[in-house]
């Protein structure tokens, strides 16, 4: 089987980027920099619009980490039923305060969503024991986590996301993510045996900064950035040399 490729974007242009390169779809967000963040329900169905491969939406309230409070919560599922109302592929999750996983989250995500399918996120890399987090999203009915096995990058955490792979056999998918490149895509599948991989492929857009900043704090920064094409034809390349595509 081939190994799938999935692009995270934040816009329409990174998604068709995608597309165009290869990418067996892609999954959206605002603010990468954080994590991601939900995006606007406008810029989904942009994204929907443009491209014919697959979109999943990340659901997260906010980029202080993955403890919500009411509200947040409240904003996360209200998010989720709008976006899941079109069957849409829906990337979320939560903790609780002991690290362990929220299920009860998962549990109303999926019934506001029931005809979403369901990723928990890499709030698995956050949690105290994710081995555990995959038991309990294999028995909750989730479809699918995304990680970096414990570690910022993958490679690092190439071990953990290996046992994973291992114990969720063929019933569930592990997707990896974290730093995935041209140059190291290939030994982290042979590492790990993870059947999809995940990467964002964009970068700074050379304009002048605007002599008006938009906040005093940031002043003199650039946020614009556009997709790197190279970067998402190198990992599509390597994979194919390797003939894991």
């Amino acid at each position: 089987m081939p190994v799938l490729v999935e692009v995270c974007v934040t816009s329409m242009e990174e998604a068709v980027a995608a597309e165009a390169c290869g990418a067996d779809g892609v999954e959206l967000c605002s603010w990468l920099a954080c994590g991601g963040i939900t995006p606007s329900s406008g810029l989904v169905d942009a994204v929907r619009g443009a491209v014919r491969i697959p979109v999943r939406v990340l659901v997260r309230p906010t980029p202080g980490g993955f403890v919500y409070n009411d509200a947040e919560v409240h904003a996360l599922l209200t998010d989720a039923e709008i976006l899941g109302g079109g069957a849409i592929g829906l990337v979320s999750g939560g903790l609780l305060a002991d690290g362990s996983a929220s299920m009860e989250l998962m549990h109303a995500v999926k019934q506001v969503a029931p005809e979403s399918e369901i990723t928990f996120h890499r709030a698995i890399d956050h949690a105290l024991d994710p081995m555990a987090v995959l038991a309990e999203c294999m028995g909750a009915g989730i479809d699918r986590i995304l990680t970096s096995g414990g570690s910022t990058l993958a490679m690092d955490g190439a071990g953990l996301i290996s046992q994973l792979v291992k114990r969720a056999g063929d019933r569930f998918i592990v997707a990896a993510a974290g730093g995935i490149n041209a140059g190291n895509v290939v030994e982290l599948i042979e590492r790990t045996g993870v059947p999809e991989i995940h990467f964002a492929a964009q970068r700074p857009k050379s304009v002048p900064v605007h002599a008006v900043a938009m906040s005093s704090a940031n002043q003199g920064m650039r946020f614009d950035v556009e997709p790197d094409r190279d970067k998402i034809e190198g990992v599509m390349n390597a994979l194919a040399k390797a003939g894991l595509r």
